[in-house]
């Protein structure tokens, strides 16, 4: 119903003596009318607009000596077959297993690399981690968790070449997006999509 057509309703409504009804219908066709502006105008905007453009991700796995630098989100959706070869070079390469990453985690590794504002890859010591290897490197004494982000796509241990350690940190820790940890020991960071927490 128009806006117009409501006001006309309202005026025959007080001819009849029914001002009260033609109050609420009015009031009610204006608050309508503002919810609906307001849906429009949000729609249009950012808030319940996909996102659009391009995110890329540069990769390198030393362990494999494999690469990916290419676009993983395009125009509102992942690039499925981006996806796949990041899931590979991710992969346990301890038992060649594949499995799929969490795409928030990759999406977490994109937005490090925004915030250092650098475009060198980032290294992928270790992403996906079967039961398997996960307990080799205790016994190796590497000291991963038992229950571990890694076991569930949703971590990787990183560093980016000519990054310090401590400067890495520092823009994982502000993106407050899960856990991260710090090994100096192996010169690497730690990053997961798990809770928010840091060691």
């Amino acid at each position: 119903m128009s806006k117009n057509a409501v006001a006309r309703l309202a005026v025959e409504g007080m001819r009849e003596g029914e001002t009260g009804i033609a109050h609420r219908i009015a009031r009610r066709a204006l608050l309508g009318a503002a919810a609906g502006a307001v849906l429009a105008a949000t729609v249009g905007g950012t808030a319940f607009a996909a996102p659009r453009g391009d995110r890329k991700l540069a990769l390198y796995n030393p362990n494999t000596d494999e690469r990916f630098d290419d676009v993983y989100w395009c125009d509102g959706r992942y690039v499925s077959s981006s996806l796949q070869r990041v899931d590979w070079l991710m992969r346990d390469y301890h038992q060649d297993k594949v499995v799929p990453i969490d795409p928030e985690l990759i999406d977490l590794l994109h937005r490090v690399r925004q915030t250092l504002g650098t475009g060198r890859p980032i290294h992928i010591l270790s992403g996906y981690r079967t039961a398997a290897t996960n307990r080799l490197l205790r016994v190796e004494g590497w000291g991963p968790a038992a229950h571990s982000e890694h076991l569930l796509a949703k971590a990787a241990d990183i560093s980016i070449e000519g990054i310090s350690l401590a400067h890495l940190r520092r823009a994982a820790l502000s993106l407050r997006a899960g856990g991260v940890g710090t090994y100096r020991r192996w010169d690497f960071v730690h990053v997961d999509v798990g809770p928010v927490r840091s060691w």
